[in-house]
C-alpha cells in the first residue's frame, strides 16, 4: 500500500510539473533584471532541477521541478533507511532461527513463529524495495526532464522579457488583511 501511495504522489508531482507551463505565472514582474544566459540556466538545472526554469523567470514551472525533485529524493531516502534498519533486523532474527535450527531444541512452536515472522520481514523488504527503486527512477525521470526542458523549451530571460504572451492565471503578491499573501486572478 505505500509503495502504491508513494509512486502515485511521485507521479502526481511529475505531472504538475510538466504542466507549469499552461499555470506560468505574469512573467514580466517575475523576471530578474540581470539576463541570465542560457547556458547558465541549463548548468543551475544540471545541479538541481527547477533552478534554471527560476533563473530565467518560469517560476512555476522551476518551482515544480524542485518540489518534485526534493519529495522524490526524500522518499528515496526514508525508504532507504527503513530498508537498512529492517533489512538489519531481518538478519538478526535468520541468525536466530538459524541457531535454533543447529542447536537441536524441540521447540516447534518457537520456530515455526520465528520463521513466520521472518516471512512477514521478507515481505516487508521486498516492498521497501520496490517503493525505493520507484522513487530513485522517479528522481532519474525529474532530473532528466528538467535539463530536457531547460535544453528544449525555457527560453533565455531576454527572449522571456521579449515575450508577450497572454496568461489566463495570473498570482501576484498582495497583503491581505495585513499580512504578505498571494492573490491568483484569470482572466476571461
Amino acid at each position: 500500500m505505500l509503495k502504491a501511495v508513494a509512486i502515485t504522489w511521485l507521479s502526481v508531482l511529475l505531472f504538475f510539473s510538466s504542466m507549469g507551463v499552461t499555470f506560468a505565472q505574469n512573467e514580466s514582474s517575475f523576471v530578474r533584471a540581470a539576463t541570465v544566459s542560457k547556458r547558465e540556466a541549463v548548468v543551475l538545472s544540471v545541479l538541481f532541477p527547477g533552478l534554471g526554469q527560476m533563473t530565467v523567470g518560469q517560476k512555476v514551472k522551476g518551482v515544480s521541478f524542485f518540489l518534485a525533485g526534493v519529495a522524490s529524493l526524500a522518499v528515496f531516502v526514508n525508504s532507504n533507511e527503513d530498508y537498512k534498519t529492517k533489512l538489519d533486523t531481518y538478519n538478526r532474527d535468520k541468525t536466530i532461527l538459524s541457531d535454533m535450527a543447529t542447536a537441536g531444541r524441540k521447540n516447534y512452536e518457537d520456530a515455526l513463529k520465528s520463521y513466520s515472522n521472518l516471512e512477514k520481514q521478507n515481505n516487508t523488504l521486498d516492498d521497501l524495495h520496490s517503493t525505493r527503486n520507484a522513487a530513485l527512477v522517479c528522481a532519474a525521470v525529474v532530473y532528466a526532464y528538467n535539463i530536457f526542458d531547460v535544453l528544449f523549451f525555457t527560453p533565455s530571460s531576454n527572449e522571456s522579457q521579449k515575450s508577450e504572451i497572454r496568461k489566463n492565471v495570473i498570482v501576484e503578491s498582495a497583503l491581505v488583511d495585513r499580512k504578505p499573501g498571494i492573490l491568483v486572478s484569470t482572466r476571461f
